[in-house]
């Protein structure tokens, strides 16, 4: 990590902020860095929390420290304590001494950000919402009691989650209800109408925002061929007056995969849009990692207006067989606008002219929609990020592995629910090289030992875990990417379902944000990654001496690269 000076920076979206720094050299019997944050640049300075100390100390009871009391040992942290609202200034402080003795600040060498950052999901027209719905926490597994396996109990997190305004809930879901719920909040206190079209919907809190908003017009896909997740919500929309509710029942190999909401004023203008990965269920909300965004441009609202339409029209005309002329209308981008001297490109599925075959051939068809990514992830120069679901084959998954072959000194990093994916990057990918963990899958510690309790990978049922579909390009560039949206990324979406991609290229505020939220879900599970294929051999606690920090500064560690993300501009 030889660097030509010193530096620490600080990045946020809406949820957290993400703490990078480097030194020039190793720092002689640094122990790790204090964390801390202040208001001012010149204010008081309070220490982050950290909950895992030394090597043969321990922490039954959960109880955090300071970190200037267990400090940090590595070169980068994220504040999950930071207030939703708030301005931070960090400071990284090297500490030195003994582990079972009071340590001493090299205040001489501390490192003060230059440029203060606000958590906030403001990002000029756009507004960014995430949520932390990652089960394998060591916060979880105190927070619930113990289940069947020792593990945290499922059958207590699924009583939870289905509670409003319970802590959990709330802690896991962040900003996102908030997000989810503008649109309609706007509609009613503003005037207007939303029009919106969702895949799934259970959430006890959502439904009463649904039920209450009147005027709505809302197309309720089936998930699933017996439509259980859904049928209590739809039946209770039906029943309610002012509600219009357009029954989209997609057949078998097909879902109507959307999760989308215009908002039009009185004079029935569409003015902004939300879009995203998050299902209107408990566990979309809590139980999952997923992303909220909307977009103020009528523009860009309108092309999903008229693609709402679109699918109205196949729903009453066509069955909601996804008929030709909605198939050939999905073909060109839905629009392709400027947004804060950035541009924004929205997709519509399906996309082609037939559904998938069940044995597609080689050669099979590149979606249009996917083509353009593909064609952007081609150009990356610095780095490509992502989090995806279950994209299937292709994806953008092995087309990350492939952009690696072109361009060795990328940076690819991505975290995924579906280990076969991780598998087809692996199989993809030629230049190896001494990272095995730059695509990993979701997991969670499966017993208990040093620091750690056994953790809770998914809910009950569930078999989302990430569930949030993004790549980001190029994040600390000017020619940075975002493709955001429904649309699993992968070319089985394109062919078979109703979805929406959403590519936002040149937006630098909007990367950071996706960026940030990215590289925590990706260290959270890489992290796992690692434990469950060392054991305990992997991290037991933080290391007695400054040995720590040698993987840093030798070039041949792939450690040494773990920050280029957000230095290579």
């Amino acid at each position: 990590m030889a660097v030509p000076k010193s530096v620490v920076i600080a990045v946020a979206n809406n949820d957290v902020a993400q703490i990078v720094w480097r030194y020039t050299e190793k720092i002689p019997h640094c122990l790790g860095f204090a964390v801390q944050r202040s208001h001012s640049a010149q204010g008081d300075w309070a220490d982050l929390p950290s909950w895992v100390g030394f090597t043969g100390q321990t922490n039954p009871g959960w109880t955090s420290q300071p970190t200037s009391v267990w400090p940090i040992q590595k070169f980068e942290w994220r504040d999950l304590t930071a207030e939703r609202g708030q301005t931070y200034y960090y400071r990284i402080v090297p500490m030195t001494g003994t582990p079972d003795g009071p340590l001493t600040p090299l205040t001489a060498q501390a490192l003060v950000t230059q440029t203060p950052v606000t958590l906030t999901p403001q990002r000029g027209a756009f507004q960014t919402f995430f949520n932390r719905g990652i089960l394998s926490t060591q916060y979880v597994a105190h927070a619930l009691p113990q289940g069947t396996g020792g593990g945290p109990s499922a059958a207590a997190l699924k009583d939870r989650i289905d509670q409003p305004g319970s802590p959990l809930r709330q802690a896991l879901a962040g900003q996102i209800i908030e997000g989810l719920t503008q649109l309609l909040d706007r509609a009613r206190t503003q005037g207007g109408t939303c029009y919106a079209a969702l895949y799934e919907l259970n959430d006890p809190e959502l439904l009463q925002k649904l039920l209450g908003s009147e005027g709505l017009q809302l197309i309720l896909s089936n998930a699933g061929t017996d439509d259980d997740t859904n049928r209590g919500a739809r039946q209770d929309l039906h029943d309610q007056a002012g509600v219009t509710v357009i029954d989209r029942f997609v057949p078998s190999g097909h879902i109507g995969h959307n999760k989308f909401c215009v908002y039009t004023d009185q004079a029935g203008k569409a003015q902004a849009v939300l879009l995203g990965s998050t299902n209107w269920t408990d566990t979309g909300v809590c139980a999952q990692s997923n992303n909220a965004l909307i977009v103020e441009n009528p523009q860009l609202a309108n092309a999903y207006l008229t693609y709402w339409q679109r699918l109205e029209a196949d729903t009453k005309t066509a069955g909601a067989r996804q008929g030709p002329q909605l198939r050939e209308s999905d073909m060109q981008p839905g629009a392709s606008v400027s947004i804060d001297q950035a541009h924004a490109t929205v997709w519509f599925s399906p996309n082609t002219p037939h559904a998938r075959v069940s044995h597609p051939a080689n050669g099979e068809a590149v979606p249009p929609d996917l083509a353009a990514v593909f064609e952007l992830m081609d150009q990356a120069q610095q780095a490509i990020l992502f989090l995806e679901f279950e994209p299937g084959h292709p994806s953008v998954v092995d087309h990350a592995a492939a952009c690696l072959n072109k361009n060795p000194g990328l940076f690819v990093r991505g975290a995924v629910t579906d280990p076969g994916a991780v598998g087809d990057f692996s199989t993809t990918l030629i230049h190896r090289g001494g990272d095995a963990t730059q695509v990993i899958a979701a997991s969670a510690i499966g017993d208990q030992f040093a620091f750690w309790q056994k953790e809770l990978l998914k809910s009950a049922g569930g078999h989302a875990i990430i569930h949030s579909k993004i790549v980001v390009i190029d994040p600390a560039s000017d020619h940075c990417v975002v493709v955001t949206g429904s649309h699993n990324q992968g070319y089985r979406a394109s062919y078979n379902n109703d979805e929406n991609l959403l590519i936002v290229q040149g937006h630098r505020e909007l990367a950071a944000a996706y960026a940030v939220n990215i590289m925590d879900v990706y260290d959270h599970y890489r992290f796992r990654s690692i434990v469950n294929q060392q054991g305990s051999n992997a991290f037991s606690g933080l290391a007695r001496d400054d040995a720590w920090q040698d993987k840093y500064f030798d070039p041949a560690s792939p450690t040494q690269k773990d920050d280029q993300v957000w230095f290579a501009a």
